[in-house]
Formats: structure tokens, C-alpha cells, sequence
């Protein structure tokens, strides 16, 4: 049996979550797929998952069998890829990190033109609003929006985030228009609840940028929801222009307290610094400030 070709299958079958999926990932076929797990199950002396008719369940020897196959795929495809940027060739794996909504809107078409140009470079894309640990969790990239903490990490601005405050035609007929920031306490608001302030936005009140505070009618966790939810009048929101703007254009949103709008916010390309970087990792780095230059954000 070939090991390496094992571990592959095994690899796959538990990120897919079954057989099935893990021989569509391979190309392979499901006999071939079961037949390799088992034979190496039999030769390990261990069980290393547990099926179901609903789903694969890993046992404890399967849970370390994976991390450390995981680890020996990846070391090998580091090396392989290394040895390949030798010659002058740009390949490999990257793991990119970003925000949902932003990745989405921004962040994918910028990633297009890069993957036409590096074929041979498989991205790892995940799409997430929690501040993930760079090191920790194996990223070679990530995209952070706002405030940045102290850290070591290397930081690069890819554009700057105008934030408006929107509403519905529908909704200022009903409601009124709000004419200083104070009068938010009045008005139905629309929060995103991973915001690290509470309900708030800042704005710019005599000049100087100022926390409102406000009680939700609506709370979520996704932006482009919260977005909707203004559009069909059920409150007002604030969000950044990738967001709001299309819907703006459209008609569904108007800009309401424009005169009090905040500072942009910066958006930043977050790396590690190494002695010696991957040729992928430069070439993504420079692809994507270069982007966003071109984009005059």
C-alpha cells in the first residue's frame, strides 16, 4: 500500500466528511476510497473512525492520526513547492484569511486576476469575522478592518473604508429623517452584534468623532443580512460603502447623517515576517496591494 497516497485519502475523506465527497475530491472512486482507509486501518491495528449512516466520527487515534498526517502532507507540499520557486517557478499552498462581507464583495475579484496569473498556486480561502491567530492557526494572510492591536506582525494598508449611515425611502417616510446623531435614540437601529462596542457607531459630532450609543431593533451577525433588513425599511444601519453603495445606486438605500460621517476605515494585509518568504506569498502580497492601488482605495 502506498502510505502517502493513504494519508492523502484519509486527509480527504475526513475534510469532506464522507467517502463519497472524499473520492470527489480525489477523482477517485468510493470502493477505491473505502478499500484505502481500510487496508490503512488494518495495517495501523487501530480503528481510526467510526461510520455512520449520517457521518464519519473520528476516534482518538483517528484525531491524532490526522494531525499528524496533516502535518507530513503539508511539510512535504511546503518542501515540494520550495524546490519548485528554485527554479523559478511560483507554487505551493496559501492560507488567506478575511472578513465575510469583505471577502465577498472585495476580496475574491482581487484574488481572480492572481489565480490566473499562478495557476500552480492552490488557495486556501476562509471567509470568517472572528480575529483568527495567525501563527496559531497556520495563516499565511490576513485581512483586518479598523483598529489594529500592537503585534509583531508585518502590516501592509490595501485601502481605506469609507462608513454612511443608510435607510429606506420607506423608512424615512415612516420615521422621519434624523438630522444630528443625537437623534438615533429615536429611531429603529440595526446592530451587528460582532462589533467589539456594543450597539454604537462613531460619528462626528463638532468636529470630534464620538460613540453613539443606541438600542437594537435588530441584531445579527452578518453584515450583507443587516444590509437587507435597511433595505426593506426595518431600521437604519451602518455600514461600509462596498455594502451600502449598490444598494444606494439601486434605490433600496439612501445616505442619512452624511455630514457626520466617520473617518474611513483602514483595511490591512496582516503577515508574519520570515527570513525567507515564499515567492507565492510575495507574489499574493504585491498582486493584491497592487489591486487595490489600481482600485484608488
Amino acid at each position: 500500500m502506498d502510505r502517502l497516497q493513504a494519508m492523502q485519502i484519509f486527509r480527504a475523506v475526513v475534510e469532506a466528511g464522507s467517502f463519497a465527497g472524499g473520492a470527489r475530491k480525489l477523482g477517485l472512486s468510493n470502493a477505491m476510497v473505502s478499500k484505502q482507509v481500510a487496508r490503512l486501518e488494518e495495517q495501523l491495528g487501530v480503528r481510526l473512525m467510526v461510520r455512520t449512516t449520517r457521518r464519519l466520527q473520528l476516534t482518538a487515534e483517528g484525531e491524532r492520526y490526522l494531525q499528524g498526517a496533516g502535518r507530513l502532507l503539508d511539510e512535504l507540499q511546503e518542501l515540494e513547492a520550495g524546490l519548485g520557486e528554485q527554479r523559478g517557478e511560483i507554487r505551493g499552498r496559501l492560507r488567506l484569511s478575511a472578513p465575510l462581507d469583505f471577502g465577498v464583495r472585495e476580496l475574491i475579484p482581487a484574488l481572480q486576476a492572481f489565480e490566473q496569473a499562478h495557476p500552480a498556486v492552490a488557495l486556501d480561502v476562509v471567509l470568517e469575522d472572528r480575529r483568527v491567530d495567525l501563527l496559531a492557526e497556520d495563516f499565511d494572510l490576513v485581512v483586518r478592518i479598523g483598529d489594529l492591536e500592537d503585534s509583531s506582525l508585518i502590516v501592509r494598508q490595501l485601502m481605506s473604508m469609507p462608513m454612511y449611515v443608510y435607510a429606506s425611502p420607506e423608512y424615512l417616510e415612516r420615521y422621519g429623517v434624523p438630522h444630528h446623531p443625537y437623534d438615533l435614540t429615536q429611531h429603529r437601529c440595526l446592530h451587528y452584534s460582532l462589533q467589539r462596542n456594543g450597539p454604537s457607531w462613531v460619528l462626528m459630532v463638532d468636529g470630534k468623532p464620538e460613540r453613539i450609543r443606541y438600542q437594537p431593533v435588530l441584531t445579527c451577525n452578518n453584515g450583507r443580512a443587516l444590509t437587507e433588513a435597511a433595505a426593506r425599511g426595518m431600521g437604519l444601519v451602518q455600514k461600509p460603502a462596498f455594502l451600502g453603495e449598490p444598494e444606494v445606486v439601486s434605490g433600496r438605500l439612501v445616505r442619512v447623517l452624511e455630514d457626520y460621517s466617520p473617518s474611513p476605515m483602514g483595511v490591512y494585509l496582516l503577515y508574519a515576517e520570515r527570513e525567507l518568504m515564499p515567492a507565492r506569498q510575495r507574489a499574493l502580497i504585491d498582486a493584491l496591494v497592487s489591486h487595490f492601488t489600481e482600485q484608488g482605495a
